[in-house]
């Protein structure tokens, strides 16, 4: 469910991240006290900036054409919440865009303005994605490396 929080940009990569995770929480948390809420926020660094999701496909494009051929940080802060107990998890991958990647249909093929960094990648051959070092499900969308275990704390049988 939306939580309806404008995104925030404060400090770095991780506090933005989870900055941003801990207010979708809270105010989904609010609605729904006795239930478990799962926020995410998910933003990229590079060359000293952050950004998150672009406003438009031209915004778009222009971004991927600053990051091909370069590696970024990819960051995702993760919280589990129920009431005012929270779990908080925070992980990076660093992305590798090819060095010419076919933008202009990629930006035309899906919306840009839903993902961070104005990209989402696919399974296998990603046109866009050179490389991964670290957590592909954090690129792909949600950390499941650190979401697996924060769910066992919660029912450890």
């Amino acid at each position: 469910m939306p939580s309806g929080v404008r995104e925030v940009r404060k400090g770095g990569l991780k506090t933005t991240c989870v900055t941003n995770a801990r207010l979708k929480a809270d105010a989904v948390a609010a609605r729904f006290p006795t239930d478990w809420v799962l926020a995410a926020d998910t933003m990229i660094a590079y060359g000293g900036k952050i950004y998150g999701k672009p406003r438009d496909r031209k915004a778009a494009a222009a971004l991927l054409r600053k990051l091909s051929g370069k590696t970024h940080v990819l960051g995702t802060g993760v919280v589990l919440q129920k009431g005012t107990y929270r779990l908080v998890k925070y992980v990076t991958s660093k992305v590798t865009l090819h060095d010419d990647p076919p933008i202009d249909l990629i930006v035309r093929k899906s919306d840009p303005t839903r993902y961070a960094g104005g990209y989402a990648i696919k399974e296998k051959n990603d046109p866009l994605i050179a490389r991964i070092e670290g957590s592909r499900t954090n690129v792909i969308g949600l950390p499941m490396e650190i979401l697996g275990p924060l769910l066992r704390r919660l029912d450890p049988s």
